[in-house]
């Protein structure tokens, strides 16, 4: 017997419409983001995108894919990122506080989304090679973030039996 074998079953296959709506919009997504790049000359698109498309599309209905969550997940940890650049740079210690940080944020403001948790990890590291400045909250974070939600908006509701979001970007909720 394996340590790996358990009583826990694999989830069930999605359905092959399922299949092709996330197929579809993975790759709108991402090649959107990168036409809005070559044709405004900013940057729209940084790696934890790609796995921010896994979520809106594969597990769409999830809080973790909700619009506030993938927008206000990614903003708050990128913030946290520079911020710690900024004031501490790039070292061990700052590195490792910068993801702990921003988990600690998403949570406290009820927006967790956990490919924003790779944002520090993507400022920090490549700090040596890239700079970094404010501007990089609008381009590509808040912008990139807006224009996957919007992609996953439209796609996640074509032909859809549960219409996509959840719920919306609301800053304030109620404690419930």
């Amino acid at each position: 017997m394996s340590i790996f074998a358990g009583k826990e079953k694999l989830a069930p296959r999605a359905r092959n419409q399922e299949i092709i709506r996330s197929f579809i919009g993975g790759t709108l997504s991402i090649f959107i983001l990168l036409i809005l790049s070559k044709l405004s000359h900013n940057l729209w698109i940084m790696a934890p995108f790609g796995a921010s498309c896994v979520i809106l599309y594969a597990v769409s209905q999830s809080p973790l894919a909700q619009p506030r969550n993938v927008i206000l997940g990614h903003f708050i940890s990128a913030l946290v990122g520079i911020c710690l650049l900024k004031w501490f740079g790039s070292h061990i210690l700052s590195i490792a506080v910068s993801v702990g940080l921003a988990i600690a944020l998403m949570m406290y403001f009820r927006c967790v989304h956990p490919p924003a948790g790779a944002n520090p990890l993507v400022i920090l590291l490549t700090a040596n090679t890239i700079h970094y400045d404010w501007t990089f909250l609008l381009f590509p974070v808040l912008t990139g973030s807006i224009a996957l939600v919007m992609v996953a908006y439209w796609v996640n509701n074509v032909k859809a039996a549960q219409k996509w979001p959840n719920y919306g970007l609301a800053l304030w909720r109620s404690k419930n």
